[in-house]
């Protein structure tokens, strides 16, 4: 399966010319994808507890609610026959058939998805206008949507006292129906506002985006937690004072030149940047399994046929390390190797290891793969 761009167009224009830039509509994108989702599968999965999911409700004149799942059978038998939207998140994580959409997607790094959201649509149904802070490819499944945007909104003000984030101006500057197959990416910023024309399946892949106030915090905790605590302010050379209340601007250069030795490090900021940017969501717990297995053991295992697959909730990714070796990143964990970047890839990269992927320093990686085991992170799985 793949991407079908636009004729004249390619990823290193798209890139260059579209990506976090500007709007893209793309006919048939996606017309070789066997949407494997029904209503009725969504709606279910609706119902599960560990599966996060809303539903919307449109009454007209700006009355909006908002409900949040897990729900059951009469929620939906309930619902009114137009103007309502249930959205269920993270579904490629529960269903390895929906998790093939990102495929076509993999022109982008792996550690910057986030999720196929996919949504269901009664005719009229919509979140109503709104901006995403991150990028996202909206991915036309059954029936028709129209979707509005305004490229560079005036004014990001949402009307006040909703359930539901909506923008209390929007003017749109271009609109279109998608059917099935149909991709619109839009960058971060641009308000847009799809309302279904039909009974309506959407299915959108979210790119992760934290803000900056996020990554300082997580930065500043991951900062504090490797300072020595007997580091305290000392002063710059001093002479006898004459203004006792003033503070001397060396004061302030001193204290940020301490700072800035941490705050500089590469080392550090490569550490917390993978480890960051691979966490898992909080309610996609993973578990480790009820036996652990050794690492002679799993290449015994692995010479049988066995095969290690990545867990769906689980986030890999890998760096050079500086000073030599490699970093690998596992759901919010570091770990400094000395394994090859090649091996490091495949691992990262697809979604099953068998035996022929093992690398020269074959019992390296067998520790490192049974330790990923017994944390959950891979499961072993007869070929």
């Amino acid at each position: 399966m793949k991407l079908h761009l636009p004729p004249g167009l390619d990823l290193d224009r798209f890139l260059d010319e579209y990506w976090q830039q500007r709007p893209l509509l793309m006919r048939g994108a996606l017309r070789d994808y066997d949407f494997p989702l029904f209503p009725e599968e969504l709606a279910g999965l609706a119902c599960e507890g560990e599966i996060e999911s809303r539903l919307v409700l449109d009454h007209g004149d700006n009355r909006w609610e908002l409900y949040h799942g897990p729900f059951d059978e009469e929620t939906f038998l309930r619902l009114p026959e137009e103007n309502w939207t249930l959205l269920v998140q993270d579904v490629d994580k529960f269903l390895p058939e929906v998790a093939r959409l990102l495929e076509p997607f993999r022109f982008i790094p792996a550690w910057r998805f986030d999720d196929v959201m996919i949504s269901y649509a009664a005719p009229g149904g919509s979140v109503g206008p709104h901006i995403d802070t991150y990028d996202v490819f909206l991915v036309q499944g059954t029936g028709r949507r129209r979707w509005q945007i305004q490229r560079h909104p005036r004014s990001k003000t949402l009307l006040p006292d909703l359930p539901v984030r909506i923008l209390a101006e929007f003017e749109p500057d271009e609109e279109w129906v998608l059917e099935e197959g149909d991709v619109l990416y839009l960058p971060p910023g641009v308000a847009h506002w799809g309302v279904a024309e039909t009974p309506t399946m959407n299915w959108s892949v979210g790119l992760r985006a934290p803000s900056l106030q996020e990554m300082l915090d997580s930065f500043a905790q991951f900062l504090l937690e490797r300072m020595p605590e007997e580091n305290h302010y000392r002063d710059p050379p001093m002479k006898p004072v004459r203004e006792p209340g003033r503070i001397p601007a060396p004061a302030v250069t001193r204290t940020f030149g301490e700072l800035d030795r941490w705050l500089g490090d590469e080392a550090l900021r490569q550490q917390w940047f993978g480890a960051f940017m691979t966490e898992v969501k909080s309610h996609l717990a993973i578990e480790p399994p009820d036996m652990p297995v050794t690492p002679e053991t799993l290449g015994k295992r692995l010479a049988q046929g066995a095969r290690l697959r990545r867990h769906p909730f689980a986030r890999f990714a890998w760096s050079e390390r500086k000073g030599g070796g490699n970093w690998l990143f596992v759901s919010g964990e570091a770990r400094a190797v000395t394994l090859p970047g090649t091996f490091l890839e495949r691992l990262c990269s697809t979604p099953v290891l068998a035996a022929d992927d093992l690398p020269a320093k074959e019992q390296e990686a067998l520790a490192l793969l049974a330790e990923l085991v017994n944390l959950g992170q891979l499961e072993l799985e007869d070929g």
